[in-house]
């Protein structure tokens, strides 16, 4: 009998664009292992909300897989606590969906803490088991985010320690964030599955830096520093650019030859949104430190291009406050890209210092210029960490995150068979 998994990732689509608002890691996942599960026979329906108008309702990823957009207010960007106020809609859209086409599943897989609401409602429904994934836990946030500007609500909060209890499944993408679910949320760590992320080997690989660059059209930087991810302040950017203008300030000799490129931010030409405040700062911290010339903003990229940038760069700077797992950090690494990264969450675990690249204390400027200067300034280091990022990175393959996930998948319905 067919398996049918019903994946819930209300915020984030698969198939969205990344690095612009609300879109990232959490969307490659979702995508990467709904394929990887579908080539295995098991039927996925991934159930997100309309956000694109160019979308279709329903968009076939793979044979087995689609994903099914449900229209939960206006078909636009929302922000989370926005999305979070409609969820009763979405739910109550979804399982009209659902009892229309005449559909069963054998357990839910949620993604998210917006996710998980609505997995609670339908678990009951519907009498399946269901899984929950956080990619990110608001707690953690709360540690390191200026809670002025970007706070996490008491909702989010008691939803995640809500669906933490009465999940049959919680993953965690490394044994930071299993240790946090303890520790901060109480989890009874007989529910929690450490499965790691994955990356594609075929599309992030190796390739010569010229030929990168040459296809990039980025001839003209000597040195180039590569910073993927959505414009916040978690992701720690307004820390590399300060880091950056230090660096600057003690060698001068560095600014004639170093290139600074940003990708992600709603800055596309088909994005009629504005630029978002974020974005705004941190060009008037470029302006601050004189460094027009050196820091180039691209926007979002799909894969191919971004497989691209990591191999045209000459390091790849992961600065996140916080971080779950660092899809970035991995991606890079398959590119044979060194990366300096933060010394939080799941950056500890995914980049070994010294070997496939450098870790620094989160929020440290001088540490970072320190880093950077480092290894740009060190051929034979540049070349050890890259020899290094690549063969660690051999280890993460979506296959195997698919492998554990189906194993899972098993225990549950073992455990808690579906009554469908």
């Amino acid at each position: 009998m067919t398996l049918r998994v019903a994946m819930l990732s209300v915020h984030a689509c698969p198939m969205a664009r990344l690095g612009g608002r609300d879109s990232g890691g959490a969307n490659v996942y979702v995508r990467e292992l709904t394929r990887d599960l579908a080539a295995r026979g098991i039927e996925v329906d991934v159930f997100t909300r309309w956000r694109e108008p160019e979308d279709p309702r329903i968009q076939q990823i793979a044979p087995n897989a689609r994903v099914i957009h449900i229209e939960s207010g206006p078909i636009s960007y929302l922000p989370k606590m926005e999305v979070y106020d409609r969820l009763p809609e979405f739910t109550e859209r979804l399982q009209d969906y659902v009892r229309a086409e005449g559909l069963h599943y054998d357990l839910i897989h949620a993604h998210y803490w917006l996710s998980a609401e609505v997995a609670r409602a339908l678990a009951l429904e519907w009498r399946v088991p269901r899984i929950q994934m956080f990619h990110t836990l608001g707690l953690v946030k709360r540690e390191v985010m200026d809670e002025d500007v970007d706070g996490e609500s008491d909702i989010r909060i008691e939803i995640e320690r809500r669906a933490i209890r009465e999940s049959a499944a919680v993953t965690a993408s490394s044994e930071i964030e299993a240790g946090e679910l303890r520790s901060l949320y109480g989890a009874n760590m007989g529910r929690v599955t450490i499965i790691p992320c994955g990356v594609d080997p075929e599309l992030f690989r190796p390739m010569r830096l010229a030929d990168a660059r040459e296809l990039l059209g980025r001839d003209q930087c000597e040195r180039l520093i590569l910073f993927v991810g959505r414009i916040e302040q978690i992701k720690g950017i307004d820390v590399l650019l300060r880091a950056l203008g230090r660096l600057f300030a003690r060698r001068a000799d560095l600014k004639s030859e170093v290139c600074l490129v940003v990708v992600g931010g709603a800055l596309d030409p088909s994005d009629d949104a504005p630029e978002t405040e974020k974005i705004l700062e941190l060009r008037r911290l470029v302006h601050e430190h004189r460094m027009e010339d050196n820091v180039s903003f691209v926007g979002s990229r799909d894969q191919r291009d971004l497989a691209l940038y990591y191999a045209a760069a000459d390091i790849c700077a992961v600065p996140s406050l916080t971080e779950s797992f660092g899809l970035v950090a991995l991606e890079s690494m398959a590119c044979g890209t060194p990366v300096i990264g933060t010394r939080v969450g799941g950056l500890q675990t995914v980049i070994e210092d010294g070997r496939s690249g450098l870790l620094v204390p989160a929020g440290d400027v001088d540490a970072l210029a320190d880093a950077i200067e480092r290894v740009l300034s060190d051929h034979r280091l540049r070349m050890h960490l890259a020899h290094g990022a690549r063969e660690a990175a051999e280890g993460f393959t979506w296959r195997r995150v698919g492998d554990r996930v189906s194993d899972l998948y098993k225990r549950v319905l073992a455990k808690n068979p579906a009554q469908v």
